[in-house]
C-alpha cells in the first residue's frame, strides 16, 4: 500500500545571530500509511512540533518535500495549497487557545462543514451534532462557549472540528499532555475508535512514551532535531539500540521521573526497566 503522507529529508531552519541560522530539523523522513501512525518522540526543543507545523504546512520547509498522496505540498503557494488543506489537519495541545472564545461550539464544527460546501444551515446542523455525539458530547454542547467547558470537552471540540473536514491525515500534537490523567485515557480510546472507523492517519507528537505506544504503530526517535532511532513501535521502545532511546525510556520509568500529569498506566505496556546498559 502507498503512504498518504511520506516526509523526505525535512529540513528547517530559523535565522540565527547575524548570518547565522538555526537547524531545528535536519533531514528527517518518514511515511504513514492509511488507517496507521506513526509516532515522534523526544525531548523538548528536539525538533517534534516543528516537523508537526510544517506537515500541515504552518511552517514553510526549508529543503525536503512532503507528499501527500503523492502531490507534495512543502512548496505549493498558498492558492494551490488551499484545496488540499482540509486532508491534513491538526489537534493542537492546548484545548482552549485552540479554539475561538466567541464562537459556540457549534459554530467552531460547522465552520468547517461551511469551508466544505454545505450551505443549508439545517444539514449544517445535523452534521454537527454527529461529529459532537461521535465525541461523545451532548447535544446541548451545540450553544455553549469554550469557557463553558472542561479541558477533555474542549480537547473533543478540537477533534470534532478536526473530523468536519474529513482529513486523510490527522497531526496530533502533544494532544493529551494538558488534560487530567483520566481524561488522557478517554481522548486515547476516543482516537483509537475514530481511526478504525474511518482508516485515517495519524501522526502524533508526544514527549510521552506512554502515549506514543498506545497509539503508535511506528516510532522516530528525535534529537537536536535528526532521527537517532526509527522502527516498529514494540521494537524502538522495548529494545532501543540508541543509547538515548534507552536513556528516555529508563527516565520515562522511573518513578521519581513520573511527575505531571501522565497516564502512567499506559507505560506498563513498554516493558520492564532494564538494568543493563546493553540488554
Amino acid at each position: 500500500m502507498s503512504p498518504i503522507l511520506a516526509v523526505e529529508d525535512l529540513v528547517v531552519e530559523f535565522p540565527g545571530s547575524g548570518k547565522s541560522k538555526f537547524r531545528a530539523v535536519g533531514g528527517v523522513g518518514f511515511s504513514v500509511e492509511k488507517g496507521r501512525t506513526v509516532g515522534i518522540v523526544g525531548e523538548s526543543g528536539c525538533g517534534k512540533s516543528t516537523i508537526a507545523r510544517s506537515i500541515v504546512r504552518l511552517q514553510r520547509p526549508t529543503s525536503g518535500r512532503i507528499l501527500l498522496d503523492g502531490t507534495d505540498i512543502s512548496r505549493l503557494s498558498e492558492r494551490r495549497l488551499r484545496p488540499l488543506r482540509a486532508r491534513v489537519q491538526m489537534i493542537f495541545q492546548d484545548p482552549y487557545a485552540s479554539l475561538d472564545p466567541r464562537l459556540t461550539a457549534g459554530d467552531i464544527v460547522g465552520e468547517p462543514l461551511k469551508l466544505r460546501g454545505v450551505r443549508d444551515a439545517s444539514e449544517r446542523r445535523k452534521q454537527v451534532l454527529a461529529l459532537l455525539e461521535r465525541v461523545e458530547l451532548p447535544e446541548s454542547a451545540l450553544e455553549r462557549r469554550p469557557a463553558e467547558f472542561s479541558g477533555g470537552q474542549r480537547q473533543r471540540i478540537g477533534i470534532a472540528r478536526a473530523l468536519a473536514c474529513k482529513p486523510d491525515v490527522l497531526v496530533c500534537d502533544e494532544a493529551t499532555s494538558a488534560l487530567d490523567v483520566s481524561v488522557q485515557a478517554q481522548v486515547l480510546a476516543l482516537l483509537k475508535d475514530i481511526q478504525a472507523e474511518t482508516g485515517v492517519a495519524y501522526v502524533v507528537i508526544s514527549h510521552n512514551l506512554g502515549v506514543v505506544h498506545e497509539l503508535s504503530d511506528d516510532v522516530l526517535v528525535l534529537r537536536h532535531g535528526e532521527v537517532v532511532e526509527h522502527g516498529p513501535a514494540d521494537t524502538v521502545l522495548n529494545r532501543p539500540v540508541s543509547d538515548y532511546t534507552r536513556a528516555l525510556r529508563d527516565a520515562a520509568l522511573d518513578p521519581a521521573a513520573m511527575t505531571g500529569r501522565k497516564p502512567r498506566h499506559l507505560l506498563a505496556g513498554i516493558g520492564a526497566r532494564t538494568t543493563e546498559r546493553n540488554t
